[in-house]
């Protein structure tokens, strides 16, 4: 069997196989699918130690897929990636230049037409869009809703849990609810995913997951690739990919309600 260099159709490749993995494989699968960049900078020993599986179990799950060994997983992970060299040589620049290009490209690579389809065609019919999230993904909804304020359409973000669980316009189902979460768990999702189920409310959950309580409770998943840096326990996400996903939601959803949102090619 032979595996096509290139990022999306490996990644479609592992998710086509992933039911038919065993269990330490299955881990390794969804490593790769929430960390897709990861495997380009980690030797075999490091990726082992980092996803808690063996050097031979990391082989055996190249083998199975059909990727020659290790360094040829690597390879289809990296086809089609440009090498950016910023102006400025500095390891922290050259870090954020490479994951903000890594995040919109797997991001978008890795987009769903299908769900985003569907994404759009709930957004174009809903009395009301609201967004909600907690720290920089409550920041992502902020831009939301001022977006939609540009363009017309009715929107709300939320600010705290308690807002949302007791907000009771929520429970009109003509408002489309937009989740926007990193991990897709977390106390601050808990109960507004109760709700979700319990009021039978329409979700899109934009999210780097793709096993979590929110991607279960939503009726549309996309997912945006979130590199990230770490400061002991805390994790800081890249969030382009977050973004290029609320842009282009916002912008399919202003042509499809006959918005006149002129595209141009102004930068300064």
């Amino acid at each position: 069997m032979t595996v096509f260099s290139d990022v999306y159709l490996s990644l479609e490749h592992i998710k086509g196989n992933y039911d038919s993995l065993t269990r330490q494989h299955k881990v390794i699968a969804r490593f790769l699918l929430e960390n897709p960049s990861a495997v380009l900078s980690m030797g075999i020993h490091e990726f082992a130690e980092k996803v808690g599986v063996s050097r031979a179990t990391v082989f055996r799950f190249c083998k199975e897929l059909g990727f020659g060994g290790y360094t040829d997983l690597q390879r289809s992970f990296s086809a089609l990636r440009p090498v950016i060299q910023p102006p400025v040589r500095s390891p922290q620049l050259e870090w954020v230049t490479k994951s903000m290009y890594d995040a919109i490209y797997y991001t978008l690579h890795n987009l769903d037409p299908e769900a985003f389809q569907r994404a759009v065609d709930l957004m174009k019919n809903a009395k009301r869009l609201y967004w909600y999230g907690a720290g920089e993904s409550g920041m992502m909804g902020e831009i939301g809703n001022h977006r939609c304020w540009h363009l017309g359409i009715d929107s709300y973000v939320f600010r705290e849990t308690l807002d949302v669980t007791n907000f009771s316009m929520l429970r009109d189902q003509g408002a489309v609810f937009i989740f926007l979460s990193v991990s897709g768990e977390g106390p601050y999702l808990v109960k507004p995913l109760e709700m979700v189920k319990r009021e039978n409310l329409t979700c899109i959950a934009i999210t780097s997951s793709h096993f979590s309580p929110l991607t279960e409770a939503a009726a549309v998943v996309l997912r945006a690739a979130s590199p990230r840096s770490k400061l002991r326990n805390s994790i800081i996400p890249i969030k382009a990919g977050f973004e290029a996903i609320v842009n282009a939601l916002l912008y399919e959803t202003a042509k499809e309600r006959g918005i006149p949102l002129e595209l141009t090619t102004e930068m300064f």
